[in-house]
């Protein structure tokens, strides 16, 4: 009987093992709940605190330094966006100069110089010189403005599916 009274034994540690670590991985959840809780009162408190930096209140000196360095990254956003508009700007002028090229070029190669030229040929080349911008280098995320390789379907930075 020796024998089955260990089996047994050892059978109730494990039992009771097993319960400790499911009670210890319950109580793991619930702390990493609350970290989540705290992490979002923390934002509660900064959009409080923002609040009335924005609309004049003095703060103290170190939530001001704090409140100062969101103003120079917003100002840093805004130049960044300003940077992609000219960016893509300048993209469309040397898409439109490409596509005013093409149409030249297949002018002077038919010589129709007393016809008019047929609509279709405009936007074919139109299409062709817009395949050619596509394949030809890095396409940018419309979300988050992060680049995007050929063949990508999400946006690694953001997650935002490539379009």
């Amino acid at each position: 009987m020796d024998f089955f009274e260990r089996i047994g034994e050892v059978a109730k540690n494990l039992t009771e093992k097993a319960g400790d670590s499911l009670e210890i991985n319950r109580l793991t959840g619930e702390i990493s709940l609350e970290k989540g809780n705290i992490q979002c009162y923390q934002r509660e408190l900064g959009q409080y605190f923002w609040a009335k930096f924005a609309v004049g209140e003095k703060l103290d000196d170190e939530a001001m330094l704090i409140c100062d360095k969101i103003v120079v990254s917003q100002d840093r956003m805004r130049q960044l966006e300003l940077e992609i508009e000219n960016i893509k700007k300048e993209r469309e002028m040397i898409l439109e100069e490409r596509v005013k090229a093409k149409v030249a070029e297949v002018d002077s190669n038919e010589a129709q110089s007393t016809e008019e030229r047929p609509q279709e040929v405009i936007d074919a080349t139109a299409s062709q010189v817009i395949e050619e911008k596509v394949e030809e280098g890095p396409k940018y995320c419309a979300n988050c403005g992060g680049g995007i390789k050929q063949g990508q379907r999400f946006c690694i930075f953001c997650g935002a599916e490539v379009k």
